[in-house]
């Protein structure tokens, strides 16, 4: 009797409760992405590392033009799961540049607190941008920024590096508070708003206000971004429900992480290989072929769309 009490108060699953917990059992069991996308996916995610491990970059770069080529417009959810990618940017190349003594650690953590909150103050004015095309032209735009600071860079320093895998303190060095700021603020607010590392703006500007050799510049670049890409990512992804996608659909975290977690593998282990050359091969040639792949980027994403 008491059985037969209790199994009768119990609420039995209606359909609309179904449909509340299916979100759940998709992320587990149902990726929403078929193999040719996912194959794709982890080569984008390796080439993002690869580049991104080399020039002491977040990878978002080259990242997200190549998804929206692939996978067409969606920069709110390519610019989520960029920041995850990031990550696995970040922790893939540190321990090679740890191990070569290239990071500059007291301007790094001078640094930090200021891109924290500059990023937060991005992905918010990312979120308010409604338009998909004014924000792929924004990144055109960056990306021919990018190609001109590093051409400009390796016309004034060909002569300045040292020999491959030698990174040295300068008395031209500065690492005060000032840098500390202009550095922080320009990098966390440009990765919170087009979903990048920041390292894209932060390598030039290093070499420009710190004085730092290129290769040490990357390595703390390479630091700098960890902190500053987790903060945008936790941001971000609270915030993603906020915003839609071109077709006026609501975007989810369970889109944006299972197109992290197929970027990541490659980034990842891209990053280390790249950040392994970094301190063997001439960044000279390196520099102006990052530039020249920048330019073709940059025209493919002001032409999408338009």
């Amino acid at each position: 009797m008491h059985e037969r009490r209790r199994a009768s108060i119990e609420p039995t699953p209606t359909p609309q409760s179904l449909r509340q917990t299916r979100p759940f059992f998709s992320i587990v069991l149902e990726p929403p992405v078929d193999t040719e996308t996912l194959i794709i996916s982890i080569l984008i995610g390796a080439a993002g590392g690869l580049l991104g491990g080399l020039f002491g970059i977040g990878g978002g770069i080259i990242i997200i033009p190549l998804l929206t080529m692939a996978q067409g417009s969606n920069p709110h959810l390519y610019q989520a799961a960029s920041l995850v990618a990031a990550i696995a940017v970040s922790l893939g190349s540190i321990p090679r540049h740890i191990r070569a003594r290239a990071i500059r650690w007291h301007f790094a953590w001078k640094t930090i607190p200021i891109s924290l909150v500059a990023v937060a103050i991005g992905v918010w004015i990312s979120n308010s941008i409604t338009d998909p095309q004014l924000l792929e032209r924004i990144f055109a735009a960056f990306l021919l920024y990018v190609a001109a600071a590093e051409l400009l860079q390796r016309m004034r320093a060909n002569k300045e590096e040292g020999p491959p895998g030698k990174s040295t303190v300068t008395p031209l060095e500065h690492t005060g508070w000032k840098p500390a700021a202009i550095v922080g603020s320009l990098m966390g607010s440009l990765a919170g708003m087009l979903g990048v590392g920041g390292g894209v703006i932060a390598v030039p500007l290093m070499r420009v206000v710190n004085g730092f050799s290129l290769r040490v510049t990357i390595a703390t670049s390479a630091f700098l971004i960890l902190p500053t890409v987790v903060a945008g990512a936790l941001m971000k992804y609270s915030t993603l429900s906020l915003v839609h996608s071109p077709a006026g659909d609501p975007l989810t975290m369970t889109q944006a992480l299972w197109l992290a977690a197929a970027l990541a593998p490659g980034a990842f282990f891209g990053a280390m290989f790249g950040a392994s050359l970094v301190h063997r091969l001439p960044q000279k040639q390196l520099a102006v072929a990052f530039a020249i792949l920048c330019v073709m980027l940059s025209i493919r994403m002001a032409g999408i769309g338009g």
